[in-house]
C-alpha cells in the first residue's frame, strides 16, 4: 500500500524534511510516521500536525508527497533508494546529495536542486531527480552522478562546480551555466547566454541524450519529439578546467555557428 502524506495545514516556519525519505519510512505505519518529529524553525513539530497520513511505508517506491510544499526544504536529500513523488512545488535543497532512487516533483522547485549542502564539495552522486515546472539557481551544483531533468527553466548557475551527470532543462537553462564544470553535461532546449569559458564544438545527434530523453518522458516530463530526434549544438568547457565538460543546446535548424 501507498504511504501517503497529503498536507493540511502550512507550517509557522520552514520545515526540514529530510526524514521524509522511503528508506527512513520504510515497515512504518500511519501511526508511526504520524508521530514522527520535524525541524519547523527552531522547534520540533509532529508530521501529524501537518500532514493527513495513510497507507503504510511498505514497499519501496511508495511514498507520496501531496499538496503546496514551497516551505518545505531538503525533500528527498540524500535519498539513495526506493521512489518519492510530490504533487506540488517544493522548496530549496530537493534530492540534495541524492545517491539513488527517483525523485519526482510535479511542480516547481526551489534553489540548490541535486546540489551539495553548504561548504560540501560532492552533491548529488546517482539517482534520478525529474522536476515538471521552474527550478531555482544552481540545479546540480557540486553534482557527481546522475541526472537533474527540468520540464521548463532553471534559475542561474546550473551545473556549478560539476564532474559528472546531467543536468537538462527543456524550457531552457539560466545564465552563467556551467561554471567550473569538469566532465559534466547541461542540456538546454532553449538558446542560452554560454559564458566565455565554453568553445562551439560540433552539431550532431546524441545518441545518450535521445535515451535520456525518453526515460524522462517515462518519468513525467512532455518531451517534444523534436527535441528527441532533432539535432543539438555541443559547446565544450569549462575552458578554466578540464575541457571535458559541455553544454547541449537544441538546433531546430541544424546550423553550424
Amino acid at each position: 500500500m501507498t504511504l501517503t502524506l497529503t498536507l493540511r495545514t502550512q507550517p509557522p516556519a520552514r520545515v526540514l524534511a529530510a526524514s521524509l525519505i522511503p528508506e527512513r519510512l520504510h515497515g512504518l505505519n500511519a501511526s508511526a510516521v504520524a508521530g514522527l518529529d520535524l525541524r519547523c524553525g527552531g522547534e520540533t513539530v509532529a508530521v501529524g500536525d501537518l500532514f493527513d497520513v495513510s497507507g503504510a511505508g511498505a514497499e519501496e517506491e511508495s511514498v507520496v508527497l501531496d499538496g503546496d510544499l514551497r516551505r518545505f526544504d531538503w525533500i528527498g536529500a540524500r535519498m539513495s533508494s526506493g521512489g518519492l513523488e510530490v504533487r506540488g512545488d517544493v522548496g530549496a535543497w530537493a534530492g540534495a546529495e541524492m545517491a539513488g532512487g527517483v525523485l519526482r516533483i510535479f511542480g516547481d522547485a526551489g534553489a540548490r536542486l541535486g546540489a551539495a549542502y553548504p561548504g560540501a564539495r560532492a552533491g548529488m552522486t546517482g539517482g534520478e531527480i525529474v522536476v515538471t515546472g521552474d527550478a531555482g539557481e544552481e540545479a546540480g551544483a557540486g553534482m557527481r552522478r546522475g541526472l537533474v531533468a527540468v520540464g521548463r527553466r532553471t534559475g542561474n548557475g546550473a551545473g556549478l562546480r560539476m564532474l559528472a551527470g546531467t543536468v537538462m532543462a527543456l524550457g531552457g537553462i539560466g545564465e552563467e551555466a556551467g561554471l567550473g564544470n569538469k566532465r559534466g553535461s547541461l542540456v538546454s532546449g532553449r538558446p542560452v547566454d554560454l559564458l566565455p569559458n565554453y568553445a562551439f564544438a560540433t552539431c550532431f545527434h546524441p545518441p545518450a541524450l535521445r535515451l535520456q530523453l525518453l526515460r524522462v518522458r517515462e518519468l513525467g516530463l512532455t518531451v517534444p519529439d523534436a527535441l528527441v530526434s532533432g539535432g543539438w549544438a555541443r559547446w565544450s568547457g569549462d575552458r578554466t578546467e578540464l575541457t571535458r565538460g559541455e553544454i547541449l543546446i537544441f538546433d531546430d535548424e541544424e546550423v553550424v555557428r
